[in-house]
């Protein structure tokens, strides 16, 4: 340790001391103004009572008071001014009597710091003697105090000091000639001794009133908290005055929209009326006008059918609406399939993660954010996280065991933490919203040919780098995987599920001590792809792989309170496993799918006889590719460097293909912050004709409308199927399971694999096979 590291050691000695003793430091300035004001009296007594002999004693020791009436300041200018006047017989005697008169008496775990301040004390001296060209008080020293000093190794170099020409750029004393130096030494020194002033046991004379004023400086804090208090009050008032007036503004808002919608139809029935009339006139009139200019009836049919199809979306809102879709983008920043899609903390980011490990961090409302872009080459990413207390780090957990922190403003990975090597797949993250810890899922990996695995939970600490709670889940037969784990508001419990359809809270104290306080299965047996404390944190919701949707007590473990099943949940998975792809649709692949007709099911399987896309021997179907002409159209990016699609990257990801062929998976499911709603990715079967409309959103969903309706028309291998359908992303109320919104409508085949919903506002993003982004934003009405 060097000098300089020791001094900020002492310092930081001293802050614990006073942190361990805050009682005592809070009323030392009333023990150190009152203590001058004890002696009068003192004296005023000594005389009254005629001890003049003891009260001119008094006098002369207060006088020579070593002890400077416990004043730091002056203790601490008397040893330096025996420093600058070279008198350094006076200053050890003096630095000997605070030893043995204060010092001694401290814990003996301090006495070493003791010794070092003397040593720095007199290494003080000789530098300031050579600054002052005093050689001869630096030779006087070493001949006085040299045998004592022979043979100490602190003091071997500095024998030399006299016989050093430049000392104060020789390396041995160029520390110590610093005034960085002199000033941590002078701090620490006056620390040290507040300090000790501060927790010596004071006699009664002084202690008396110690309790008056601790009960009047309580009763101020009383009187602060109760103005605190009167001042919220007001403060939820005016909140909620202006909640009921936001309640009028929306109703209001919504008469005008009704008023608007019944317009819209009086206009389009109006135009079809006219559209017939001029029609007609134009078919009699057509031998005799040959040179006027008509209207086209193409022209008229196609505006006729785009304003019903405004109507339409605009009525399919209608009063019963929880939402209001105000806006829709999509984002193209990827080359291939989304993985993990989530936005930040604070709602202004969002961090995206395809199969080719590449992670982009972008802003999708238009701010001045510069898009980053993290490679990680070396392992696959197979789950993603924020931090949650900023939008300052992003984890990434891998499947060789690490979890990087990505910091946002630095640009670099700052930590990295290191599972045990028989867990080295880390697939689920959760972070604490107040203090700097996270907990993680691991498991063994999932491409190895072994059935059973392990699972995990490792609570990790960011300040000590270190793991401080373990729970492991052994497996027997069966796979012990953790498919999802939720910490609540207060990081103090924990929720998780497991491949086994059981589900464990941990906490209720501290969740550090990762011990499991009850244990229940979900009532269908299937394992939870989702779990969420709900909003009171009375409850945990779940929604599981066969789709149903769970409330369970938080006191009364394994108690449903309500079950409901949410329709067009789990969708099919967005690539097809092999052992499934023999008995399903190539793009219907998930063993937990919803089940299809059994005509459909006929057409499918033929479907999959004649498909080159799947052949019979692979185990897992090639990438897509992306569609650049869709690009130009219906696409935008956010990214400086990118103009359109990156071209596609040869890269083993039979990983990344293995986590997109399970259905459902937690990033297919996020609540809303207050649990009213959760979204979900869903999809919805049928026979798509030429006739059949377009799936509806909104009225500004023109990004989505244009990319299905080019997909359509440039993907051959399903032009030509008449079996079809649609993925969207679907809102669905908590209460009962009922659909509130359908939006992001897309086909089939460009699966949905990543959804999330921020908690800073009515936001909603979808992440797709594609590799693009669909961010939609709602008004909760």
């Amino acid at each position: 340790m060097s000098l300089k590291t020791a001094m900020f050691a002492h310092h930081n000695i001293n802050i614990n001391i006073n942190i361990k003793h805050i009682k005592n430091a809070q009323i030392y300035p009333f023990v150190k103004a009152t203590k001058f004001q004890v002696d009068e009296l003192v004296k005023e007594y000594l005389l009254f009572r005629g001890f003049t002999n003891t009260f001119r004693a008094l006098e002369t020791e207060s006088r020579l008071d070593k002890d400077k009436g416990f004043q730091v300041d002056k203790i601490v200018e008397e040893l330096i001014g025996y420093v600058i006047h070279g008198d350094v017989v006076y200053m050890l005697e003096y630095y000997r009597y605070l030893d043995v008169r204060f010092f001694s008496r401290l814990d003996s775990r301090f006495q070493r710091t003791v010794k070092k301040f003397e040593l720095c004390l007199l290494r003080h001296y000789l530098v300031h003697a050579m600054q002052h060209k005093k050689k001869d008080k630096v030779i006087e020293f070493f001949d006085t105090y040299g045998p004592d000093l022979h043979g100490k190794p602190e003091w071997s170099q500095w024998f030399a000091l006299p016989y050093v020409k430049q000392p104060a750029t020789d390396p041995t004393f160029e520390t110590f000639f610093s005034k960085q130096w002199v000033e941590n030494y002078t701090i620490s020194l006056h620390n040290f001794l507040a300090t000790t002033f501060q927790n010596m046991p004071l006699p009664s004379l002084l202690s008396f009133n110690i309790e008056r004023i601790q009960r009047k400086a309580q009763q101020t804090e009383i009187e602060s908290l109760k103005s605190s208090v009167d001042n919220l009050k007001a403060t939820v008032d005016a909140r909620e005055n202006e909640i009921a007036k936001l309640k009028h503004e929306v109703a209001e808002t919504r008469r005008e929209m009704t008023d608007g919608i019944t317009l819209i139809r009086r206009r389009a029935a109006s135009m079809t009326t006219d559209a017939k009339a001029n029609g007609a006139k134009a078919k009699v009139g057509s031998q005799e006008k040959k040179n006027e200019k008509t209207v086209p009836k193409g022209v008229i049919t196609e505006t006729v059918a785009e304003l019903r199809d405004t109507v339409d979306k605009v009525h399919s809102m209608g009063d019963e609406e929880p939402f209001v879709i105000v806006s829709q983008e999509e984002f193209s920043e990827h080359a291939s399939a989304i993985t993990h899609a989530k936005f930040s903390t604070e709602g202004n980011l969002i961090a995206s993660c395809d199969m080719d490990n590449i992670v982009r961090i972008w802003s999708y409302k238009g701010q001045s954010f510069n898009p980053l872009k993290v490679n990680n080459n070396t392992s696959n990413i197979l789950s993603m996280e924020w931090e949650a207390r900023s939008d300052r780090f992003l984890f990434l957990g891998t499947d060789i065991g690490q979890i990087r922190v990505y910091n946002i403003e630095n640009k670099s990975v700052v930590q990295e933490f290191t599972m045990d090597e028989k867990y080295p797949w880390v697939t689920q993250l959760s972070c604490s919203p107040v203090e700097p810890m996270f907990v993680c899922a691991g498991s063994g990996s999932k491409a190895s040919a072994d059935d059973t695995r392990d699972g995990v939970l490792v609570a990790w600490s960011m300040k000590t780098m270190a793991a401080i709670g373990t729970f492991r889940l052994d497996s027997n037969e069966t796979c012990a995987d953790i498919n999802t784990i939720k910490l609540n508001h207060n990081g103090q419990m924990l929720v998780a599920g497991d491949n086994d359809g059981f589900m464990r809270i941990f906490g209720n104290v501290d969740v550090r001590s990762m011990k499991s306080i009850m244990e229940w299965k979900t009532a269908s047996g299937q394992p939870a792809c989702m779990a969420q404390f709900s909003f009171d944190e009375n409850s945990i919701y779940t929604v599981d792989h066969s789709g149903q949707l769970s409330q369970w007590s938080i006191h009364k473990p394994g108690d449903s309170l309500c079950n409901s099943s949410l329709q067009g949940f789990p969708p099919p998975a967005a690539f097809s496993s092999h052992k499934t792809a023999i008995h399903t649709d190539p793009f219907v692949t998930s063993p937990s799918s919803t089940a299809l007709p059994p005509t459909s099911l006929q057409s499918i399987t033929a479907t999959i006889a004649a498909s080159p896309i799947l052949p019979a021997t692979n185990i897992l179907p090639p990438r897509p590719k992306s569609n650049p002409s869709t690009s130009s159209l219906s696409r935008l990016s956010i990214s400086s460097n990118r103009s359109g699609r990156l071209p596609m990257i040869t890269l083993d990801d039979s990983v990344t293909q293995s986590l997109l062929s399970f259905s459902p998976r937690s990033q297919m499911v996020a609540f809303s912050a207050d649990t009213d709603y959760v979204l979900c990715a869903s999809s919805a079967y049928g026979r798509r004709t030429s006739n059949s409309p377009r799936p509806s959103s909104s009225t500004s969903s023109i990004f989505s409308m244009r990319s299905e309706r080019n997909n359509y028309s440039t993907n051959s291998s399903f032009a030509g199927s008449t079996n079809s359908g649609t993925t969207q992303g679907s809102i669905y109320q908590v209460s009962d399971g009922q659909t509130a919104l359908q939006f992001g409508q897309q086909p089939a085949y460009q699966k949905i694999t990543a959804v999330d919903w921020t908690n800073s506002s009515n936001a909603c993003l979808l992440g797709n096979m594609d590799g693009s982004v669909k961010v939609t934003n709602l008004i909760k009405v």
